[in-house]
């Protein structure tokens, strides 16, 4: 006679060879769903973009949710995105949650949620364009500082 142990470790092992050799279920029940990159041309994003920066879409995983494809604007110089989330995957140009992630060190950080995804997409164009505004002023700014110091020092 075999023990308990033994007898479940067979009927384990035939279970398994048996889901090995059976044909695989039907994807005769999977649906095809709209996603947000259905919907968006990223030529046409990236033209309303300044320079440096590109459109992707991506599938992503937020905690604990699904996977879902998004929409990622990022900054090529500095790692800086913009990422745009249906709060629907069932409704890709409805409500967009955006979401910003300074550098590819630091968390991504909610910001807003739009109405659709044409406002989504506008703020999110904002948002790159005052973010490329606010670089260039940094960039400028100590060398305007340091051609006054510059010129003093010379008088």
């Amino acid at each position: 006679m075999i023990g308990f142990p033994i007898r479940l470790q067979v009927r384990t092992w035939l279970q398994r060879i048996s889901e090995w050799y059976s044909p695989p279920d039907s994807l005769d029940e999977v649906q095809e769903v709209t996603t947000i990159g259905d919907w968006i041309e990223s030529q046409e994003i990236g033209s309303r973009l300044p320079d440096g920066w590109s459109v992707d879409r991506e599938i992503v995983q937020f905690r604990g949710e699904s996977l879902a494809e998004v929409l990622r604007l990022t900054n090529r110089s500095d790692g800086y995105r913009i990422t745009l989330k249906p709060t629907d995957m069932t409704d890709p140009t409805g409500r967009i949650r955006i979401y910003t992630r300074p550098s590819p060190f630091k968390s991504r950080e909610y910001r807003q949620t739009a109405d659709s995804l044409s406002a989504a997409i506008g703020t999110a164009t904002e948002i790159a364009a005052s973010r490329d505004t606010r670089q260039r002023q940094s960039a400028e700014g100590p060398r305007r500082e340091s051609a006054a110091i510059d010129r003093s020092a010379s008088v």
